[in-house]
């Protein structure tokens, strides 16, 4: 518990609570209780609409960014890549557009939220966190069975923390298994070109809301 962000864990920015004193007195002072029975998420789901940023901010700068900048080139959007979680804000503040869409790894994005919100005062600003690039794969019809439901409809029920940092590297692990030796063989570094083919795009692009790109 802790009241400033925690940058060296990489933690969900759904697991962002708020403590609410449930046991007020009637005096203007209140009654502190050591256990607090109300908890509130910071940071609620985002709402979406079609409208067109000016410019898409990608967290990643390997596969999720190539596909992402594929998605947006044929919608004549500019992508950039932040190089990582921790640069976001910094390109955030100082790129000259304000209408803008951040897609992140919401799976590890936690410590960054409160920096990258206080700009929505001064910018128009969208977050698309998804768990990670590698989760979208795995939810897309595009490998999706029975097995691969479950896993992602329950996660904490396989996920080892003392083998995966966080879980966007159980889920990177579980696509590079699921896809080794097949013409969708996943690699973190740089995207294999068959998932930017029409049909593969598509599919993945369908489990996307109304991003404007």
């Amino acid at each position: 518990m802790a009241r400033e962000a925690l940058p060296q864990l990489p933690y969900s920015v759904d697991e962002i609570y708020g403590l609410r004193n449930t046991a007020r007195s009637s005096s203007k002072y209140p009654a502190y209780a050591r256990v607090h029975t109300s908890v509130y998420r910071i940071f609620g789901d985002a709402s979406f609409s079609d409208e067109r940023p000016e410019l898409v901010v990608v967290e990643d700068s390997h596969s999720g960014f190539d596909f992402f900048s594929a998605l947006c080139a044929k919608s004549g959007i500019q992508c950039v890549s932040a190089g990582g979680k921790s640069n976001v804000y910094r390109l955030l503040r100082e790129c000259k557009e304000s209408n803008i869409l951040v897609i992140a790894d919401g799976a590890a994005f936690g410590p960054e939220m409160a920096y990258v919100t206080s700009l929505m005062r001064f910018k128009k600003i969208r977050l698309f966190l998804p768990e990670s690039f590698e989760w979208l794969v795995l939810k897309s019809p595009l490998l999706r069975d029975a097995s691969v439901d479950k896993l992602l409809e329950h996660p904490a029920e396989y996920i080892e923390s003392s083998e995966f940092f966080s879980w966007e590297t159980f889920f990177t692990r579980e696509l590079v298994e699921r896809t080794r030796d097949s013409y969708l063989e996943y690699r973190k570094s740089r995207l294999n070109p068959a998932y930017l083919q029409n049909r593969e795009l598509g599919m993945i692009s369908s489990e996307l809301p109304n991003l404007g790109i």
